[in-house]
């Protein structure tokens, strides 16, 4: 998963955003700040791929956040969108690093265009890590759940291979109630398989916290990440 942090102090239009990207962009998560002490709370939480925000905020301007954000996550994307539809912002924002520079009112075509290019380029260049929360990452190819720190991706906890495609396809549809028969089918694998693997998944993931597997009633499976 990507995740995109929405930085928007009018409310309503910071919701209607992050609505837009969900409906069509595919494989992202996204979070809202409304401030920029919000935002900074978020981005060091969370660690997103993409920040999205305003120029003029509450407590502050867009440009501060931004120069932080860069220093905290030199890889990461930063996106203006603000109604200040001037040149020499523009130059200021693109000279400090900005990726891009969107004016309100935007087309969202164009907005979302623009998102679902930078998400797959953040997932091409992530190989194939898929961002669990904070700063663990689950890399699909080794089910490997590593841990970045100080630079360093570092192993947390191995998970065999049935255990790594189940992981997979639950945080695909993370909070989402996934049916244990979509996950049998897509791993040809037993009824009376399945819940040991999904034990012993439970036991490995316990060492990372915020994060729980919840078996709901009529055989279904959640993955719930408490942010």
């Amino acid at each position: 998963m990507v995740g995109i942090l929405v930085v928007e102090d009018e409310i309503e239009l910071a919701k209607s955003i992050a609505e837009i990207i969900r409906n069509k962009v595919k494989g992202v998560n996204i979070f809202e700040a409304h401030s920029i002490l919000e935002a900074k709370t978020l981005m060091y939480k969370n660690k997103p791929d993409i920040v999205i925000l305003d120029i003029n905020l509450p407590d502050g301007r867009g440009t501060d956040l931004y120069k932080e954000y860069k220093e905290f996550y030199p890889e990461g994307v930063a996106i203006y969108l603000t109604a200040i539809d001037s040149d020499i912002e523009k130059l200021i924002a693109f000279e400090l690093g900005a990726d891009d520079y969107i004016v309100k009112p935007f087309n969202v075509n164009e907005l979302t265009a623009k998102i679902n290019n930078w998400v797959k380029r953040i997932s091409k260049g992530s190989k194939d890590y898929i961002h669990v929360f904070s700063d663990y990452y689950f890399d699909k190819l080794t089910g490997n759940v590593l841990l970045y720190k100080d630079g360093f991706y570092h192993l947390v906890e191995n998970l065999s291979y049935r255990e790594s495609k189940i992981f997979e396809i639950l945080l695909e549809n993370v909070n989402k109630i996934v049916d244990v028969d979509f996950i049998k089918d897509r791993m040809d694998l037993s009824s009376s398989d399945l819940p040991s693997v999904v034990y012993h998944l439970r036991k490995k993931l316990s060492k990372i916290g915020n994060i729980r597997i919840l078996t709901i009633k009529g055989g279904k499976l959640k993955l719930v990440i408490n942010m």
